[in-house]
């Protein structure tokens, strides 16, 4: 039994908004976007890890949340929050209205609850304009067969991280789990499927146009963003350099009847700007992990790259600049595990955990 509801409360005619998204402006400064039209309270409360907890599964959680485009989300009396199709046939999104992000972390637990053989289609939709009005350079029709849906915003200036373990081939979207849509996109294998019913955690980092995807604790994805790239196949949407710098966050509901995704928690936080990145690899028969950062910010940062094999500091890394140590396990082989980074905060050390596979060298 469904005890909430969340469905579009607003029309989707209105004035049209400047978000100065277009081009190279949007990609070379971080400015905001649109702001939302009304206050709202925030109620999501911080976690002992640094993340935000901004869905949680409780009425007042649920109620921080906004609706465009067509179908909606149910909070069901579990507390998980699942999506809904619409009689129209068209895709809308749940949106986080109480603040735009930068630099983020963004983890979402989710689960495929297709009815029967099915396998459902959803999205972790980031980065995107306020979704309670048009906003100019960002259509809200597509192809003739959805005219004045808010959610496409969503699509056309900001990036969706798909949700979608569906069999290759056949009329299922070619496109799965972990793509980010259009751009980079990968194919089954290479989403690291799971069962159907079964909870997933899906990580989606956005660090200056830098984006990564980490299925339950593997790196599945890494894409540049950079201006300028059509979508393929569709020439008539906005290409790359529409994506900001800054923007919501949401959840997608599909326009098909089997897209039904339940989702029992979103968490986010911010992270400082720099991009890290890990990864094991064989030297003369020796097992090392390679650890890069790099300064996507404008300011000399101190940074500090650690793995379980040791740690190494580097000193006012300048912005554009790359911090680099390849650490050996002094081993033929290394289990997988994680990296840090760590950057001076206001309020103490900020740490910043990238996994890696594990390599065997012998």
């Amino acid at each position: 039994m469904t005890s909430t509801t969340r469905t579009p409360a607003r029309a989707t005619q209105g004035r049209v908004r400047r978000a100065r998204i277009a081009g190279a402006t949007a990609l070379a400064a971080g400015i905001a976007l649109a702001a939302p039209a009304a206050a709202v309270v925030p109620t999501a409360a911080p976690a002992d890890d640094g993340y935000e907890v901004i869905l949680d599964g409780t009425p007042e959680s649920f109620d921080a949340w906004e609706y465009a485009g067509d179908g909606g989300f149910d909070r069901l009396d579990d507390g998980t929050v699942r999506s809904r199709a619409g009689a129209g046939g068209g895709f809308g999104t749940l949106w986080y209205p109480v603040r735009q992000y930068g630099d983020f972390s963004m983890v979402v637990e989710l689960r495929d609850d297709a009815p029967g053989d099915a396998r459902a289609n959803s999205g972790i939709q980031v980065r995107f304009p306020d979704l309670s009005g048009p906003v100019e350079g960002c259509p809200t029709t597509f192809n003739g067969n959805e005219t004045g849906n808010l959610s496409w915003i969503a699509v056309n200036c900001g990036h969706e991280i798909q949700v979608n373990d569906s069999p290759e081939g056949g009329s299922n979207d070619p496109r799965k789990t972990g793509s980010v849509y259009g751009f980079a996109d990968l194919g089954l294998d290479e989403a690291r499927p799971t069962a159907k019913g079964t909870w997933n955690e899906l990580e989606v980092r956005v660090v200056g146009q830098h984006y990564t995807v980490i299925r339950d604790g593997v790196v599945i994805n890494e894409y540049e963003n950079l201006p300028g790239v059509p979508f393929p196949d569709r020439p008539l949407d906005p290409d790359s350099s529409s994506r900001g710098l800054v923007g919501y966050v949401g959840l997608q509901a599909h326009g098909s009847a089997p897209d039904v995704v339940s989702f029992r928690e979103v968490r986010v936080r911010e992270l400082p700007p720099v991009h890290v990145e890990a990864d094991a690899r064989c030297l003369g028969g020796t097992a090392h992990v390679a650890v890069r950062a790099e300064n996507v910010g404008s300011d000399p940062l101190d940074v500090t790259l650690g793995t379980p094999a040791g740690e190494r500091t580097f000193d006012a890394v300048a912005p554009g600049r790359n911090a680099y140590r390849s650490f050996s396990a002094r081993a033929a082989s290394v289990d997988a595990g994680t990296a840090t980074l760590t950057v001076p905060g206001a309020d103490g050390p900020v740490v910043v955990e990238t996994p890696y596979e594990g390599v065997d060298c012998t």
